[in-house]
């Protein structure tokens, strides 16, 4: 008995501590590859507790290869947008300013009921209240209510709601999304025009920059070179 519980108690830290390094997403929303790499760990260290003929240090070596495997993984979809695609996949528009996307709910296998549910679970009833309905990577699904419906805020007292506007990323980690810029209509001409008034010479140099379809804002954030802005 001493066995198992001694076995039990390393475990339960070892597991502890490799989730922590996996980092905070591994406790939160899980995208598809966190959720089979904890499912997996979840086993593993289940077999030295259940089954003593196990040695404990095939466990830990096991589970430690996952964690860095997980970790390069995580590393490479931070830096590429194509790993990232790869591994957690594009969020999908069902509903998008009146027009309902049949094809992708289909993909998806994302029926009207689902839909109908996420709509009351948002506080809306009927598609006429909203303007988008999109699925996230980790399968969640946002709805974006239209300004006519969304919760009213102390300035709305004062003033008409503002209308919902489509924020879209241009530029993501140094890497240009370029079905986005597409979408928008806009071209690297354009792009370059906001890299100079950065004083920038390429879009690698970029960490973030979004366009706002409605009123053409754009928010451009440079990468930081030690530690500080450029």
């Amino acid at each position: 008995m001493g066995i198992v519980v001694l076995r039990t108690i390393v475990m339960y830290i070892f597991v502890v501590l490799t989730l922590r390094l996996m980092g905070k997403r591994q406790i939160g929303e899980l995208e598809a590859s966190e959720l089979v790499v904890t499912i997996i760990i979840s086993e593993i260290a289940a077999m030295p507790i259940t089954n003593t003929g196990v040695p404990l240090s095939t466990s830990v070596i096991a589970i430690l290869i996952l964690m860095i495997l997980e970790v390069v993984l995580s590393d490479l979809a931070y830096r590429s947008m194509g790993v990232r695609t790869l591994l957690y996949g594009r969020p999908s528009m069902f509903f998008q300013k009146g027009k309902l996307h049949q094809q992708e709910m289909k993909r998806q296998r994302f029926n009207v009921a689902d839909l109908m549910e996420e709509l009351r679970n948002n506080g809306a009833v009927s598609l006429s209240q909203v303007d988008y309905v999109m699925m996230e990577t980790n399968g969640k699904v946002s709805v974006i209510l239209n300004a006519e419906s969304s919760p009213v805020t102390p300035p709305d007292l004062q003033q008409k709601p503002e209308p919902v506007r489509m924020s879209y990323v241009i530029v993501d980690n140094g890497t240009l999304v370029r079905t986005n810029l597409k979408r928008l209509g806009l071209n690297e001409e354009w792009l370059y025009k906001q890299l100079n008034k950065e004083r920038l010479k390429h879009w690698r140099e970029v960490f973030y920059l979004s366009f706002e379809q409605d009123s053409g804002k754009v928010v451009l954030i440079p990468k930081e070179k030690g530690g500080k802005k450029r």
